[in-house]
């Protein structure tokens, strides 16, 4: 994992692209909030906190991934299963992290909470054995912020390339982390090429999310 002033850095798209829109407010959504809710479970169990554990469970209530069967180049020999963070599987890490009972009444307010509105999140998992990369062809709606992200296993590290049609680079992360983020808006409905490479020495399994 990045220190996470490293995991604020996101990777930024050309702006000065032609198929993206420039003039766009960035507006990150349900993947971005993912993304947080993972980097602050990680940074929990490191640091055995069960108040940044709870923080996690509490962003991740109301965000579903749904399972979405989509093509990679080169196609896969076995599927991989999607593993979702389960908000209730967190709240019982933090409770048994609180070993003095200090977060207790949080921990289950956190529980009981009505989820916010559902947003659901499109998610395919996905194994690479190390060395190698595979690609992906996503479509998304002009004018819309589109978000997309890869989050690891930890067993591997992770690059991500996000070209347009024509092969220009919307997003580049070349970090020694396994988990990226990208966020961009293109001028019109179009597609876009996901690469992912295992630049580590063992297999890593992963996970693509997009809105």
């Amino acid at each position: 994992m990045r220190p996470i002033l490293a995991l604020l850095l996101l990777t930024t798209p050309a702006l000065g692209d032609s198929v993206l829109d420039g003039k766009a407010l960035a507006q990150p959504g349900a993947v971005a909030l993912y993304v947080q809710a993972r980097q602050l479970y990680a940074l929990g169990l490191q640091a055995k906190d069960p108040l940044t554990v709870t923080t996690a469970a509490r962003l991740l209530r109301g965000l579903t991934l749904t399972d979405t069967a989509r093509i990679q180049d080169p196609a896969p020999k076995t599927p991989t299963p999607l593993q979702p963070l389960d908000p209730a599987k967190l709240l019982e890490t933090a409770r048994a992290l609180d070993v003095g009972q200090n977060y207790t009444d949080l921990i289950e307010q956190v529980a009981t909470d009505l989820p916010a509105k559902p947003k659901s999140l499109a998610a395919t998992a996905s194994t690479l054995a190390p060395g190698s990369a595979e690609a992906w062809t996503l479509s998304f709606y002009g004018g819309t912020y589109a978000e997309l992200a890869i989050l690891g296993d930890g067993k591997g590290n992770l690059d991500l390339s996000v070209t347009d049609a024509g092969g220009a680079p919307i997003c580049v992360d070349l970090g020694s982390a396994d988990m990226a983020q990208c966020g961009f808006t293109l001028r019109d409905n179009g597609d876009v090429t996901v690469t992912v490479t295992n630049a580590g020495d063992t297999a890593a399994s992963y996970t693509l999310l997009t809105n």
